[in-house]
């Protein structure tokens, strides 16, 4: 009774958003549009309407995902704000990967000298203004100076990281090092929440987690021994633990002598149906990643009408979501290549 009562607000306005989702018919139409204006105006009318509606012509790519984007972000924002106390922590972190982006393109932007202008376009205020750090990211966009820019967020989670990358950037001229520790920092504390979960939780949202926290290292340690880096400088890069990969089966990976040993190894995990050899490193790990997602996609399909008064409902929702939107993302951008080209 109490588990069904915690999930009382949330689940009918799943199941309003649920039914808002495009469906694989309405992308295929969505992908035989004629050019962006066509694209937009099947958009009109859809869960995406009151976005696309604020958007000014020409209409571009770029333009396109901030709209989508700003929907998701509402919809982040809606379920956090309905679901049960103990839960929110956990949804928070999927606001808080805005949040870690803002601060690489700001980085980013500072050493290429963009207009503020610019800066501000790339950035998603309303994240911001959820974690109450709308103040920091405007001083921070402002400035064009990294050392300006990690003095904005001294009163943020991520102060300590970008002090450290700042210290790197300083010894070696190379700002890797900020989204080395950044994102570092987001999959440890993602860990930390998950853990913290209660356990009834935990069992539903131990698919989802590990696809992202073990996604992360596997990718990041195959790309790290294709470029031969050293265990040392991995070590760096990666959170403390995993979901579903053992501590032996990590420390092996990361002391693998090269990447073809590393995949090997990757293929004694639960994960090794998603690492195909298909060419390159990059093009096997880029595959990897796809194959992460689809299965993540194909997870939440499967469990939507299976999970319902636990976290699996909200998850399960959000994933397809965010599946919507990259599908809608990809479609704007091939669509304007095809424009473009014909004119050509």
């Amino acid at each position: 009774m109490v588990q069904t009562k915690n999930y009382a607000q949330v689940l009918p306005k799943i199941g309003v958003e649920r039914r808002g989702l495009l469906s694989d018919i309405e992308l295929k139409t969505l992908s035989e549009s004629k050019n962006l204006s066509d694209f937009v105006a099947q958009l009109r009318g859809s869960a995406y309407q009151e976005q696309i509606s604020k958007l000014t012509v020409p209409f571009s790519p770029r333009k396109l995902e901030h709209a989508f984007n700003e929907n998701l972000i509402n919809t982040y924002i809606m379920l956090i704000k309905s679901l049960p106390k103990n839960l929110k922590p956990y949804f928070e972190m999927y606001l808080e990967r805005f949040q870690i982006e803002h601060m690489k393109i700001l980085v980013k932007m500072a050493l290429a000298k963009f207009p503020h202008e610019e800066k501000t376009s790339k950035l998603y205020l309303t994240v911001e203004d959820y974690f109450h750090n709308r103040a920091a990211i405007e001083e921070a966009a402002k400035t064009s100076t990294l050392s300006s820019i990690v003095q904005a967020f001294k009163k943020t989670d991520y102060y300590t990281s970008l002090s450290i990358g700042l210290k790197k950037y300083e010894e070696t001229g190379s700002t890797v090092y900020f989204n080395i520790l950044l994102d570092r920092q987001y999959f440890d504390k993602l860990y930390s929440i998950y853990e913290k979960l209660p356990e009834n939780e935990q069992t539903y949202a131990k698919f989802y987690a590990g696809m992202n926290v073990d996604g992360f290292v596997l990718f990041t340690i195959l790309r790290g021994k294709a470029l031969g880096y050293d265990p040392d400088w991995l070590k760096v890069a990666l959170p403390d633990n995993c979901i579903n990969i053992p501590e032996r089966t990590f420390a092996t990976l990361l002391y693998a002598i090269d990447y073809d040993t590393a995949l090997k190894i990757v293929g004694t995990t639960e994960y090794k149906t998603h690492f195909l050899l298909t060419g390159t490193p990059e093009e096997t790990i880029s595959a990897a990643e796809k194959a992460f997602k689809n299965a993540m996609t194909q997870h939440a399909k499967s469990r939507a009408l299976l999970d319902v008064f636990n976290i699996g409902a909200p998850l399960s929702f959000i994933t397809l979501k965010e599946s919507n939107v990259h599908s809608l993302t990809v479609l704007a951008l091939n669509i304007d290549t095809i424009t473009k080209t014909k004119l050509n």
